[in-house]
């Protein structure tokens, strides 16, 4: 089924149904402001801190300049986003602009791939917070600490999304605090005579041990933290009205905050790395902070990672795939009934129940296999950014005849390149499990458009 798409500021969503059959939408009201929150809790201001030593490793010890390369490449994509989501300010993100950009068949396999994307962050989150906690406090065992996230998560997801804002803006404080302490600490150290002794471009750009393959290894990795701008589409319809046409500049915003706070905290911590006692990559920039300030400062940066992980983070993962279930389901491309609403709260219940029950699997059976699952999640992310950046292509060139080679052609065929070029250095276990999963969309697909006859099309 086609359809003709209204002026943007015309589009409203209003076909799902509450508790009691009666038609209601989601609840608009979110600012431009509580985007970015969602956006920087989404993607964490303290997340370096878990990668820091790996990407150290990885890029002879460069990590400010990967953190710029990673955001740089991203900031591609990024631009795509933005341009889909001014025209299309809907709950389903890359399932919807695919769908408009490149057709029915499309629009679902974004939808598909983005749903394996989303679907496993918040299990992946609550391992690694579950494992942090369990190594804190032993006698409590790691599944113990998954069921208590993933509860809290789920259970602040249902209140609201009003609610569940003012959570990520006081936790957001939190981190930003913790950050900030860090910062304070650690260049009082420097300043004292510790590591370089002051900050330095050396560990920024060292023209004696660069090299673009180890620039090139560490973006692979730095720009994991990044994968987190995209989700700020999935509440489109929760957006007040007069600001919905913001969206996407508050996930180009946010990406940008974000980098400048990445780069400020490894190039501060690789300065002071050079006296520091690193005991394991994993560990790194926690030995850092005891170098720099002592025990207070190590268990202050462990501690508020493990549970910014666990808590912040889960909300916001178990929101945008909330949204997105809530999407295909109210088009019928997953069961009918993940499209409810609640009448009292306008919130996707059902989806949300569903995504608590898939986490708390995925989470309990993958507790032990930590990144196996972070592969496979990256596999999807990854697959959805490549399908916007040829949607822009498709919707903007093919349906609307624009001609404007730099916005609609280049930017999103650069964007292409370089996820392709990220994607070709996955394992190819992780790319085999992939196409496992693709071929999985196929089959479901056909059953669902020709044994059941359900339309895909997206409905504004």
């Amino acid at each position: 089924m086609t359809t003709t798409k209204p002026h943007v500021h015309d589009i409203e969503m209003i076909d799902a149904q509450s508790d009691d059959g009666r038609e209601v939408t989601l609840k608009r009201s979110l600012t431009v402001t509580d985007l970015i929150v969602y956006g920087m809790v989404y993607m964490l201001p303290i997340a370096p801190f878990a990668l820091y030593g790996i990407i150290a490793n990885a890029s002879n010890g460069m990590v400010p300049l990967v953190y710029v390369f990673s955001v740089v490449a991203m900031m591609f994509t990024a631009r795509s986003y933005q341009l889909m989501s001014r025209e299309f300010p809907v709950a389903g993100s890359a399932y919807a602009y695919a769908t408009q950009g490149l057709g029915e068949f499309v629009g679902f396999f974004a939808g598909w791939v983005v749903f394996l994307d989303y679907i496993l962050i918040p299990g992946l989150l609550a391992v690694i917070s579950g494992a942090a906690m369990n190594n804190l406090f032993p006698e409590i065992p790691r599944w113990a600490w998954i069921i208590g996230f993933v509860s809290l998560g789920t259970a602040l997801n249902l209140v609201g999304v009003s609610v569940t804002a003012k959570v990520n803006k006081f936790f957001l404080i939190g981190m930003l605090a913790v950050l900030a302490t860090f910062l304070i600490a650690g260049c009082h150290a420097l300043y004292q005579g510790k590591g370089s002794g002051a900050l330095t471009f050396d560990t920024f750009f060292n023209k004696d041990t660069f090299t673009w393959s180890a620039i090139g290894a560490g973006v692979l990795l730095g720009s994991s933290n990044f994968l987190g701008f995209d989700a700020i589409t999935t509440l489109g319809e929760e957006v007040k009205k007069e600001q919905r046409h913001l969206l996407g500049f508050a996930g180009m915003a946010t990406l940008i905050i974000i980098a400048i706070l990445a780069v400020a905290q490894t190039w501060v911590a690789s300065d002071l790395a050079a006296g520091a006692d690193i005991r394991s990559a994993d560990t790194a920039f926690y030995d850092i902070a005891r170098y720099a300030g002592g025990d207070w400062l190590f268990a202050l940066t462990s501690i508020s990672t493990a549970i910014a992980f666990g808590v912040p983070c889960t909300i916001v993962c178990q929101m945008g795939v909330t949204r997105i279930i809530y999407a295909m389901g109210r088009d019928k491309q997953l069961p009918s009934v993940l499209g409810r609403l609640s009448k009292k709260t306008r919130q996707p219940w059902v989806a949300n129940l569903f995504v608590a029950a898939v986490t708390l699997i995925i989470a309990l059976l993958f507790q032990d296999h930590l990144e196996e699952i972070a592969l496979f999640q990256n596999f999807g992310a990854l697959t959805a950014f490549m399908l916007v950046n040829i949607s822009v292509v498709g919707y903007f060139w093919g349906r609307k005849r624009t001609g404007n080679v730099l916005q609609h052609l280049a930017i999103p065929l650069v964007a292409l390149i370089i996820i392709i070029a990220i994607m070709s250095a996955m394992r190819p276990m992780t790319l085999w499990m992939g196409s496992c999963w693709l071929l999985l969309g196929i089959v479901y697909y056909l059953v669902m458009r020709f044994g059941f006859g359900r339309s895909a099309a997206i409905k504004v």
